[in-house]
């Protein structure tokens, strides 16, 4: 129930936060070319995110930052509290009933996607860990196109220091 209320509250939010480019959406190679550094000053790291983005406080953490954009929607980064093996999130993904689900390691963590229809239309779910300089961090939301879905992905293989 917990994860409900947080994927509920995160879709609500990057809907109310992001919007869509003229075409329908966002293009994955175009925000690749857009990415530029951003600095993420409560957990101390960057990540490049494509267009302009807005930094602030978290939504559903103590110690984060929440990124908005109109490429990205609305995405978080954090510091895992409990962090999860892959295995553990593919489980927890279960509830949500996942299709196209993509898992792959990373060589400090693991990037875990998939999507599912909701009552609400079609949802991309992107969860990436991250263990930098001794701490595990947590890059994750909840948007509604694969190509925003595509991009926050790419956005959390770029944290670092």
């Amino acid at each position: 129930m917990k994860h409900l209320a947080i994927v509920v509250s995160t879709f609500v939010f990057a809907a109310a936060c992001g919007k869509k480019s003229d075409d329908g959406g966002s293009s994955s190679a175009k925000a690749t070319e857009k990415a530029a550094a951003t600095k993420l000053p409560k957990v101390g790291l960057q990540i490049d995110v494509p267009g302009e983005a807005t930094v602030g406080d978290p939504i559903m953490a103590d110690v984060g930052n929440s990124i908005n954009s109109a490429d990205l929607g609305a995405m978080q980064v954090e510091i895992f509290k409990t962090p999860q093996t892959l295995d553990e999130a593919k489980e927890d993904a279960k509830m949500y009933s996942p299709k196209s689900v993509k898992a792959d390691a990373l060589a400090d963590g693991w990037a875990l996607s998939f999507n599912n229809k909701g009552s609400m239309g079609e949802n991309y779910f992107v969860t990436v860990r991250r263990d930098i300089a001794g701490k595990t961090y947590k890059c994750w939301a909840t948007v509604d196109t694969k190509e925003r879905g595509d991009a926050v992905l790419a956005a959390c293989k770029t944290l670092r220091k």
